[in-house]
């Protein structure tokens, strides 16, 4: 039996990098998972190849949201496992910052991110039972020069999923969050492009990680199926450190 079966799953971002990589592993392990994602061709294509539901939406949009989260309940009457995985990254030091642009990354980021908890606590209250795991990153913990409106969005994902966490165990719900360091995603490769020299760009990144690459998006994705299964139980309102060590390095 696998880890999953029986189980609904919903995740945010499942078109393409690191929600890919979860909707495929989730599927691997039995659950029944909905993708929802802004680009309906693309979403469309990677759901109906590894066996997902799909549903267009935009996470800036509240309405959005709370149609997948009924779309997932609707399959069989529950929702086990919200996954809220999309987001955005601004490249820009913070005095060239927008409102326009600070407004659009805390919306994709965080807004989703609170949206998808609070709607998905609907049914997984009712059933007392569930787990939300939300995409944080490594710049929960540190700052980065080029990605301030990004950086400030990662700090508040890692204290929402604390208090949703801390609220809602005594209901049987956890909400964890994982902190993954650069991976190879469309969101790096954008990075690298951004500054003019991608190779260089790549080869001086993977150099900063003891191991002397970045992280691939399948890596992280095991880690979210443990936050999400029965295996990580009494794991609740903290975070696992996906980094290949980089944050222990001092120099």
């Amino acid at each position: 039996m696998a880890r999953f079966d029986g189980r609904v799953a919903l995740v945010t971002g499942g078109a393409s990098g690191l929600g890919r990589a979860i909707v495929a592993r989730l599927v691997s392990e039995g659950a029944q998972v909905v993708s929802l994602d802004r680009d309906a061709e693309r979403g469309a294509a990677v759901a109906a190849e590894l066996g997902a539901e799909f549903r267009p939406g935009d996470v800036t949009r509240e309405a959005d949201i709370v149609a997948a989260v009924e779309y997932a309940v609707s399959l069989t009457g529950r929702l086990d496992i919200l996954c809220n995985n999309a987001g955005m990254q601004l490249i820009a030091p913070l005095h060239e910052t927008t409102n326009e642009q600070w407004d659009l990354v805390h919306a994709v980021n965080v807004r989703s991110t609170f949206w998808g908890c609070k709607h998905a606590l609907g049914p997984m209250r009712a059933a007392r039972s569930g787990a939300i795991v939300n995409t944080a990153s490594i710049s929960s913990f540190m700052g980065d020069p080029l990605l301030p409106a990004y950086t400030a969005t990662k700090h508040a994902i890692l204290g929402l999923t604390r208090s949703v966490g801390v609220h809602y165990a005594a209901e049987g719900i956890r909400c964890n969050c994982v902190c993954p360091g650069d991976m190879q995603t469309p969101m790096i490769e954008r990075y690298w492009e951004a500054t003019g020299d991608v190779e260089k760009a790549k080869e001086e990144m993977a150099s900063m990680y003891p191991a002397k690459k970045i992280g691939q998006p399948a890596e992280v994705a095991n880690a979210i199926l443990f936050l999400a299964s029965d295996e990580a139980s009494y794991v609740n309102a903290s975070f696992l450190q996906i980094d290949g060590g980089l944050l222990s390095k001092v120099y």
